[in-house]
């Protein structure tokens, strides 16, 4: 029997990949279009049948077994923006330019989360900086070591005074609305998270510990294109074909 080809030998792999590698891009790239194929997903998943795409793809199996920590993207968060002493000064503009030139240098670098802790005096001006600069997505409270809430970071700075003023933890806290407790812990299954996610008509969760030590933010999108990567990566690659006679 002559030997497969090596194109042959590859192709049910191939094929097998095309559409599924598809999906994920096209979530990806188009993840505010896919909102009826996140609604489509999650209602299987909620109702507990197996959600299959491309013929291979077996969410509702992955999203039950798949624990939210295991998604964790290792994002930088910034964990003060104080100067010496914990007073915010100048010298916390220069920390901001080496954070950004830290970005440039390195595109694969993620900072997305201000973590303001009570421990330091804020200057409204850096604030709003930290986030216009460097495009962060969420702002989260932290009292002493522990989770306080959260709140998207363009709510946050539409809320912060016009004036440049230097504000504590707690008088901070006071000018802002709409800060959130709700989180999930990290060993709960993906398929909780996205539920709880559709509940609350959110894209994202910040994920936090039993100490209450909050970890990183867990977001539907990501969520459903690690789903499908995980799944994909877990097929059996196709059979080798038979030893030469």
């Amino acid at each position: 029997m002559d030997k497969p080809s090596g194109i042959s030998v590859w192709m049910p792999l191939i094929n097998k990949l095309v559409w599924p590698v598809f999906i994920v891009i096209g979530l990806l790239l188009f993840h505010q279009q896919a909102g009826e194929i996140y609604r489509i997903l999650i209602d299987g998943i909620k109702s507990g049948r197996s959600v299959e795409v491309a013929g291979i793809i077996k969410l509702g199996e992955a999203a039950t077994e798949t624990r939210i920590r295991d998604l964790s993207q290792s994002d930088v968060s910034i964990r003060s923006v104080g100067g010496s002493d914990g007073v915010v000064r100048k010298s916390s503009g220069r920390e901001l330019q080496l954070l950004k030139s830290k970005l440039n240098k390195n595109p694969l670098t993620t900072i997305n989360t201000l973590l303001v802790p009570d421990n330091i005096q804020f200057k409204v001006n850096i604030l709003k900086d930290y986030v216009a600069t460097l495009g962060l997505k969420y702002v989260v409270f932290q009292k002493g070591s522990r989770f306080d809430g959260w709140m998207p970071a363009s709510t946050f700075v539409a809320q912060l005074p016009k004036k440049n003023e230097s504000l504590s933890y707690a008088r901070l806290k006071s000018k802002l609305s709409g800060i959130s407790q709700q989180s999930v812990r990290p060993d709960q299954p993906a398929r909780a998270v996205l539920e709880k996610m559709q509940a609350l008509r959110i894209d994202s969760l910040p994920v936090v510990d039993e100490s209450g030590r909050w970890l990183f933010f867990a977001n539907r999108g990501e969520i459903l294109a690690r789903l499908m990567t995980s799944v994909i990566l877990q097929q059996p690659d196709a059979q080798a074909p038979a030893a030469a006679q």
